[in-house]
C-alpha cells in the first residue's frame, strides 16, 4: 500500500495526500454503504478530517457491467452526487452505525449531516424517481411503504411472517383509509400477497427485480436479472430514498431497510420488525415505556460529564 494511504479495516483505504476514501468491501449494495459509513466514521476518529472524496473503483462487483468491471470503473458518480462540502464542517465524531439495530436510535443529527455531504441520490438515480412517481401517480404523503427482505436475510436473524408486515399495514389503512401501499420486497411470493391483500390500494415497481426461488437477487445470473447491472445499482438507490419519503413505513432489520432511515432522516412514522422478528413501533407510549431505562441511562451517560466539568 502506497506511503499516502492509511489502511482501514473491512476493506478500506484513506489517501491523506488527496483525501479519498476507497472500499473495496464486496457484499449486497447497502451493506457496502453500510461499511463505507464505518470507514468515513473511522478517518474521522484517526485524523480528524472528513474525506474529500470517495471512490468505489473496487466495490460493488455484483452491481456493474461487463464494461465497467473491466474498466475499474468508480461506481460512486453513477449512483450518488455529492452534496454540499461545508455540510459536515464541525462534526469532529461520528458512531458507528448499528444495521442490525433499533434505528430509533441512529445519531441522526450527526448522519443527517453525512448523508447531506456523501449520500445525495445521482442524477440518474432521480431520474428512475421522476419516471416511477408519474407512472405511478405516487404521493409520498399519502404512501405506505413496505420493505420486506427475504431469500438468504433468515441466515443472519429472525425473519417476521409476511402476514405481520400485512397486519400492520391494515392497522394504518384504518386511520388513513385513503392511503396508497408501496411494496418493496426481493421475493416474488411476498409481492403477490401484498397485492392480493390490498387490490387496487397496492403497487410495487415493476423495474425492480424479484427472486421466485429464494436466491439473492444480486446474485442471479444476467439473463434472470434481466437488468444493466449498473442500472440495476441506480435504481436500488432510486427506489430505497423514494420509499423513505413515504408517510408511514413498515420496516425490516438490515442494511436497505437502515438506509430507508438514513435518507429518512428520522424514525417517525416508523415500524420495524427488528433482528428477533419482533414489532417495535417507535410512535407507541408502550415502546418508550419499555425503553424506558435505556433512555434513562444514556440521559445519565449524558449528564454526569457536564456535571464533572462543572467547578
Amino acid at each position: 500500500m502506497p506511503s499516502d494511504d492509511l489502511r482501514l479495516g473491512h476493506q478500506g483505504s484513506y489517501n491523506l495526500r488527496d483525501g479519498t476514501l476507497s472500499c473495496s468491501f464486496q457484499s449486497g449494495f447497502f451493506s457496502t454503504c453500510s461499511v463505507t459509513l464505518w470507514h468515513i466514521a473511522e478517518v474521522l476518529k484517526r485524523t480528524g478530517e472528513m474525506p474529500e472524496r470517495i471512490d468505489f473503483s473496487r466495490a460493488f462487483r455484483w452491481f456493474r457491467n461487463a464494461e465497467q468491471t473491466s474498466e475499474a470503473s468508480d461506481m460512486y458518480p453513477l449512483f450518488f452526487g455529492p452534496g454540499a462540502i461545508d455540510a459536515t464542517r464541525g462534526l469532529t465524531w461520528l458512531p458507528r452505525v448499528r444495521y442490525h439495530g433499533l434505528y430509533c436510535w441512529i445519531d441522526y443529527r450527526r448522519f443527517n449531516l453525512v448523508m447531506q455531504r456523501y449520500f445525495q441520490p445521482s442524477e440518474k438515480a432521480r431520474a428512475f424517481q421522476s419516471k416511477w412517481i408519474a407512472r405511478y401517480d405516487i404521493d409520498p404523503t399519502r404512501t405506505i411503504a413496505v420493505v420486506y427482505r427475504g431469500t438468504d436475510k433468515s441466515t443472519e436473524l429472525a425473519l417476521a411472517s409476511p402476514l405481520a408486515y400485512v397486519d400492520q399495514v391494515r392497522k394504518i389503512l384504518e386511520r388513513h383509509p385513503d392511503f396508497r401501499v408501496l411494496i418493496q420486497t426481493d421475493e416474488l411470493a411476498v409481492r403477490n400477497l401484498f397485492v392480493d391483500e390490498f387490490g387496487s390500494r397496492c403497487f410495487f415497481i415493476e423495474d425492480m427485480p424479484v427472486s421466485r426461488h429464494g436466491v439473492v437477487v444480486h446474485e442471479l445470473d444476467d439473463a434472470s436479472l434481466q437488468r444493466d447491472r449498473g442500472e440495476f445499482g441506480v435504481m436500488l438507490v432510486a427506489v430505497t430514498e423514494l420509499l423513505s419519503r413515504a408517510a408511514f413505513v413498515v420496516n425490516h432489520t438490515g442494511n436497505l431497510a437502515l438506509w430507508v432511515c438514513l435518507w429518512r432522516g428520522h424514525s417517525s412514522g416508523v415500524v420495524q420488525f427488528d433482528s428477533t422478528g419482533g414489532l417495535v413501533d417507535f410512535g407507541s407510549v408502550n415502546f418508550y415505556l419499555r425503553q424506558g431505562r435505556h433512555l434513562a441511562e444514556r440521559a445519565w451517560r449524558r449528564l454526569v460529564p457536564q456535571r464533572v466539568s462543572q467547578p
